[in-house]
């Protein structure tokens, strides 16, 4: 039994090291899949399949369990997963059944493990299945906990890069380009969220899809409310026939303004946060500063 428990802890240790591995590793390995694809572009390819290990085996494997867990789920419950890990930018580099897969692999890793141990340290059956629930509640708030961080992050990233993309796509515009062009240029120009949004939908116009029903797209893909106002501003624009980059100042002065208001608000709200702190550490010290002689002095004068 006991090297079972080993056996499976080993087996958990190795799935988050090659996971932590693989995500370190993952831009270089596709830079580096990139030029050996463009080296041999012009070379005949004998090789049947020269792809990874990983790549070949564990990675359908993770994809097959996807699906299965997926199944099981309710379609709408499926749905909004699907949208809250692209909010999140998880299905950048990766799919959602892998993600699924990855995730209740590890959480049946952690909850098997856990069970093994208590059975070696005598712990009733009762107390093993409470501790095998608690295990996997814990996974899944974790799980849940760090998705809604990553939203909050990505969101975040695209609010504070909103007016200065705004800026060059009217600059862009007034000097003469489409809406299309300038997006071209912000992928092109801007890393970050904002421009892997922008790169998608510049891959739907481009796919045939109409340039209001893309844009609304990606509002709808990032559930932004400054990006929401940006798009339908820029959709009747486009219905009304108004100059495009008069829209586009007047958006991008209102964003402006809009987080001057928002740094004045977290600066009025700073004392109030700083209250607690001070009356739990700073008030305590100061007392102790204070009063301290004094209590000495009064306790010696009644001894």
């Amino acid at each position: 039994m006991l090297y079972l428990a080993t056996f499976l802890i080993f087996i958990a240790i190795l799935l988050i090291a090659y996971a932590i591995i693989s995500r370190i590793t993952a831009s270089r390995r596709k830079i580096e899949n990139r030029m050996s694809y463009i080296e041999g572009i012009d070379k005949v390819n004998l090789v049947i399949d020269n792809r990874a290990f990983g790549e070949r085996v564990i990675v359908p494997i993770f994809t097959n369990i996807g699906r299965r867990v997926m199944a099981l789920s309710p379609d709408a419950l499926t749905k909004q997963k699907k949208a809250l890990f692209e909010r999140a930018g998880f299905l950048r580099s990766s799919t959602y059944e892998r993600i699924i897969a990855r995730r209740w692999l590890t959480t049946t890793v952690m909850t098997l493990s856990t069970c093994l141990i208590l059975s070696l340290l005598k712990v009733s059956f009762a107390g093993t299945l409470v501790f095998a629930i608690w295990v996997i509640g814990f996974t899944q708030i974790v799980y849940r906990f760090t998705t809604r961080a990553a939203v909050e992050k990505r969101s975040g990233s695209i609010v504070k890069s909103l007016p200065y993309t705004l800026d060059l796509i009217t600059v862009s515009v007034e000097a003469g380009l489409s809406l299309d062009g300038a997006i071209g240029r912000i992928v092109l120009t801007i890393p970050g969220p904002l421009s892997e949004e922008f790169s998608k939908t510049l891959k739907e116009m481009r796919m045939g899809i109409d340039k209001k029903s893309a844009l609304r797209n990606m509002a709808n893909r990032c559930e932004v409310r400054d990006l929401s106002v940006l798009v339908n501003a820029l959709i009747q624009a486009d219905e009304l026939g108004v100059s495009l980059g008069k829209v586009l100042r007047i958006e991008g002065a209102q964003l402006r303004e809009k987080r001057k208001q928002a740094a004045k608000e977290k600066a009025m709200k700073a004392p109030i946060k700083i209250l607690f702190p001070m009356m739990i550490f700073i008030f305590p010290a100061i007392f102790v500063i204070i009063l301290g002689p004094a209590v000495i002095k009064i306790i010696e004068t009644f001894k």
